[in-house]
């Protein structure tokens, strides 16, 4: 596997990309963070993953990107790109340890929640959310109101 340079002009968005990324958050992570992974691109410069790093680093001025080349057919390149972003969707969050983490940057560090992609007001709901779940994802109904008729007995042990 080879990651080489690239200049942007030799790099094209894939025009059958149904993906809408946000092309701002990505832009705002390059400022805090630099830029980390690469662009895969075919060998005709057809962009299969990254196209939205690719408009963002076009944003930004870059003039070369590190690109990971692949040699594959049409049909094989539209599945690596929509692989690429349906696993990505695929994917669940942790709310309580991903709660945790951006509460500890916003408080520990400078730089907060800054090119993280979420704000404040992200934080404050996941954190209510968290709240109101108990961190499981669904919504605690409390003990609630007991039955007209008891679903118990005497001497029944409940662990």
């Amino acid at each position: 596997m080879k990651v080489e340079e690239v200049a942007l002009d030799r790099l094209h968005e894939h025009p059958a990309n149904p993906r809408q990324g946000d092309t701002g958050a990505i832009v705002e992570s390059i400022k805090a963070h630099g830029w980390f992974g690469t662009v895969v691109a075919n060998k005709d410069g057809r962009v299969l993953a990254g196209n939205h790093r690719l408009k963002a680093a076009r944003e930004l001025g870059m003039a070369k990107v590190p690109v990971f080349r692949v040699d594959v057919d049409d049909e094989t390149a539209l599945r690596i790109l929509l692989a690429d972003n349906r696993t990505s969707d695929l994917a669940s969050w942790d709310d309580g340890a991903l709660a945790g983490l951006l509460t500890d940057l916003q408080q520990q560090t400078e730089r907060g929640l800054a090119g993280l992609g979420w704000d404040t007001a992200d934080l404050d709901a996941l954190i209510a959310d968290v709240a109101k779940t108990n961190g499981s994802g669904r919504v605690d109904p409390g003990p609630g109101e007991p039955p007209e008729t008891p679903v118990t007995k005497p001497g029944d042990l409940w662990v």
